[in-house]
């Protein structure tokens, strides 16, 4: 309850979509999808962030439902509620459950005691911008600055609060594909899409702004990575640094001695 009122889409406050996030029936559905969840994951409960990974599922389940573009934010209000039953917003509810079931079942040590899964994810995306952008990588490290908490924040929110919600749609579409293309292997449960993948994009995105971080000082980099520039962008962005963190996965995930 202390987090739902904090959860909002990247586009900001005056978008009409953050309107339908704070509706009543709308923090009312994700309250009990999150409950159900922890109690159904004792080993973890609820970790925070869980609220924004359970948004873009809410926002694809609610568009679908009214008949709407789930990638046309200026659509999404609490008017479309007006055209959703109770009957139709639980079955919103139920797919929503399933749906943040599956995703989190792949990257479950993610959020369980000590986030073993966020710190191992943390550690791989270091040794990737060390390779990829090592100008970038001294730069950071000349100014004492570790990017393991944005890192967290990203990881543990699967970029949601880093991108507008169509660019993040078109990144979770991606990680999805490359979860059910490749399972997750039986000897190290790595998620194919939501952590080897992510890990990948992460370390693109972090260099995709590398030659501004490069110009600023600490103090500059922390409030610059706290909030992103990303309002701007569109799902042609994603589309290349998707593109070339799946050149990166291709090269180094099973080589991971050329980092």
């Amino acid at each position: 309850r202390k987090d739902l009122p904090r959860t909002r889409l990247r586009s900001g406050a005056s978008c009409p979509a953050e309107l339908l996030v704070e509706h009543p029936r709308i923090q009312a559905l994700m309250e009990r999808v999150l409950f159900i969840w922890a109690v159904r994951q004792p080993a973890s409960g609820y970790v925070q962030g869980l609220n924004d990974v359970l948004l873009p599922l809410m926002v694809v389940s609610l568009s679908q439902r009214s008949g709407g573009d789930h990638a046309n934010e200026e659509r999404l209000n609490a008017e479309i509620l007006q055209t959703i039953d109770e009957e139709q917003l639980a079955e919103v509810e139920a797919d929503c459950y399933w749906c943040i079931t599956k995703i989190l079942s792949e990257i479950f040590d993610h959020y369980t005691h000590g986030q073993p899964g966020i710190q191992r994810m943390v550690c791989r995306l270091k040794e990737i911008i060390r390779r990829i952008d090592a100008p970038l990588t001294a730069h950071l490290d000349a100014q004492g600055m570790d990017l393991l908490h944005v890192a967290f924040r990203w990881m543990t929110c699967l970029m949601v609060r880093e991108l507008p919600m169509p660019c993040c749609l078109r990144l979770w579409d991606a990680l999805i594909a490359e979860s059910a293309l490749h399972s997750a292997s039986v000897a190290d449960r790595v998620s194919a899409g939501f952590e080897a993948l992510l890990v990948y994009f992460c370390a693109c995105f972090a260099a995709y702004f590398g030659t501004r971080l490069q110009a600023m000082d600490f103090e500059a980099m922390t409030f610059f990575l706290q909030q992103m520039p990303t309002d701007t962008f569109t799902e042609a962005e994603i589309a290349v640094l998707l593109g070339e963190a799946y050149v990166l996965k291709s090269l180094f995930q099973q080589a991971p001695r050329h980092l």
